[in-house]
């Protein structure tokens, strides 16, 4: 067998445990697979009819893995067709772009737009409807916050949802109200869905015109598949993309827990599918976001006597984890807050001391507040620790205020590596960048955007360059049980890597800011190529 690509002239991590000594140099694939990793001067002279790039002594590794994404939330917000709240220093600035966008809505339209953070802006109040009534009139608007987990809608929006004053609270959500109990236009958690139900869904050609749109600046940040929090017709449309050969991302999915008898009544549990779409589980949610106060805590918020929402009480998660186990499904469960995050543990356990099967790949995704002592349970019990470190550039500040001293516990990367729990990195894109190399950065140095603190946020959290690649290819991997494919490079594996400017394990914390993707590779071909080192594809 000759190979049809031949990568050479490189600093190659494999991260399979590469061997002390000289660094393999080149890459053989066939294919879409590799055949061989080793050194330029064996290797070469198999190159008589293939394809050969010179790397130019730049650094190659396995591709970029984005472990939690809503790829077609992101992909609408990146097309244009959302009104982009990131970055807003404030509620009147939050305002004025909305109000700027009024008036290209269409008749019998909604205004739809995400990422206000009231954490950030000098106001410090959550936005009501009397806000967004002054800007958008009669048009009706639905803005979810940063985290998603709060929605902040108009009086047009509640009078079509029929949202009154004599409507309930939800199990598992809030309506914030004015004095005489009038919904204020802010809705978190399961009360979202009250106005949320009533907002008409993009079309699957939109969806796929703005996947088709945004799919490339992914693979342009050296990504080459994400795990898919999404289900419905955003699947559809990469259905779609995949029949017509325009995916360039592979896509693991993780549809929402509802869908759980339908595809363990199919027998499609975790693992189904091929090398460009499959099934890595359900996602179910246990609590709410700290910038929304809705995380479950153990104990209150520094300001008050409220300590979070759970979504779902203890019996009904151990329903859902030992259904989901049993039809070979692995679990994808959101928790932040500590009491949430071992509300999760302990369930987990449970249902684990009774199984005597393959215990499936569950995952709590975000863990971002923990105790000292749930921290070892992860490796224990076989949990992927499913995080975002971007997360960190935003919380680190909201940490500080609303849970104090126990921010020591937050995100605290080291000690779950340090347990031998599997840590599977993502962005939560569109709530952070889907940038991986942000969010290397961050697990690395442990710093906001202007470089504070110098020493790191907890800096004992900190983890090594060679520990947060890892986070972003062979967790991925693990987590949705295609390590024999992919995360690594091996013979055998998918020829989906990345090529890199600079060795990121051999530059300064403070330079790796500078180290940028210069070529994704995904099964052999290039699926972003700036300076055309792989030819025409």
């Amino acid at each position: 067998m000759f190979p049809d690509l031949i990568v050479h002239n490189a600093r190659i991590a494999t991260l399979a445990g590469d061997r002390a000594g000289a660094p393999p140099t080149a890459l053989c694939a066939w294919n879409g697979r590799i055949v061989a990793v080793g050194r330029d001067e064996r290797l070469l002279p198999a190159a008589s009819g293939a394809r050969v790039v010179d790397a130019g002594g730049r650094f190659i590794c396995p591709g970029f893995t984005d472990s939690h994404v809503h790829l077609s939330s992101w992909a609408m917000l990146q097309s244009g067709r959302q009104v982009d709240l990131e970055g807003a220093r404030s509620l009147a600035e939050a305002l004025a772009r909305l109000g700027a966008a009024v008036a290209s809505v269409p008749p019998g339209g909604w205004l739809r737009g995400r990422g206000w953070d009231k954490n950030r802006w000098p106001e410090g109040r959550f936005p009501t409807a009397a806000d967004l009534d002054a800007v958008t009139g009669e048009v009706p608007a639905a803005i979810p916050s940063h985290d998603g987990h709060s929605l902040w809608v108009n009086t047009a929006a509640m009078r079509i949802a029929g949202v009154t004053a004599h409507t309930p609270e939800p199990a598992g959500g809030r309506i914030l109200r004015a004095a005489d109990g009038v919904p204020n236009g802010l809705f978190q958690e399961a009360a979202n869905g009250l106005v949320w139900g009533r907002v008409p869904e993009p079309s699957v050609d939109e969806l796929v015109a703005a996947l088709a749109a945004a799919l490339p600046r992914a693979s342009a940040l050296g990504l080459v598949a994400v795990h898919n929090c999404e289900g419905g017709d955003s699947m559809e449309a990469v259905r779609l993309l995949r029949r017509e050969r325009r995916l360039s991302v592979r896509i693991v999915r993780y549809p929402p827990a509802e869908l759980l008898p339908a595809l363990s009544g199919l027998s499609l549990g975790s693992g189904f599918g091929d090398e460009w779409i499959g099934i890595g589980g359900v996602k179910a949610f246990l609590d709410g976001a700290l910038g929304a106060q809705t995380a479950a805590m153990l104990a209150p918020y520094e300001a008050g006597d409220d300590a979070g929402v759970l979504s779902m009480e203890a019996d009904e998660l151990l329903d859902l984890i030992r259904r989901a186990t049993e039809a070979s499904l692995a679990v994808a469960l959101h928790a932040i807050g500590d009491r949430a995050v071992r509300m999760a543990l302990d369930v987990f356990e449970t249902v684990k001391e009774d199984w005597h099967g393959a215990w499936p790949r569950h995952r709590i995704e975000h863990a971002q507040h923990l105790t000292e002592e749930d921290v070892p349970r992860f490796g224990r019990l076989g949990i992927v620790a499913s995080m975002q470190p971007a997360h960190m550039l935003a919380d680190i500040d909201t940490c500080s205020r609303h849970v104090g001293d126990r921010s020591r516990w937050a995100f605290p990367l080291a000690s779950l590596a340090a347990s031998g729990a599997v840590l599977a990195f993502g962005s939560d894109a569109p709530v952070e960048t889907m940038d991986p190399l942000v969010g290397l950065r961050s697990a690395v140095t442990r710093r906001r955007w202007d470089g504070t603190p110098l020493e790191g946020w907890y800096p004992e959290q900190k983890l090594t360059v060679e520990q947060a690649l890892a986070g972003y290819t062979v967790g991925p991997a693990y987590a949705a049980g295609r390590e024999s494919l992919t995360g690594t490079l091996e013979p055998g594996k998918l020829a989906d890597f990345v090529l890199l400017s600079a060795d990121p394990r051999a530059v300064a914390a403070d330079e790796l800011e500078q180290v940028r993707v210069v070529a994704t590779v995904v099964g052999g071909r290039a699926t972003y190529d700036p300076e055309g080192l792989f030819g025409a594809r």
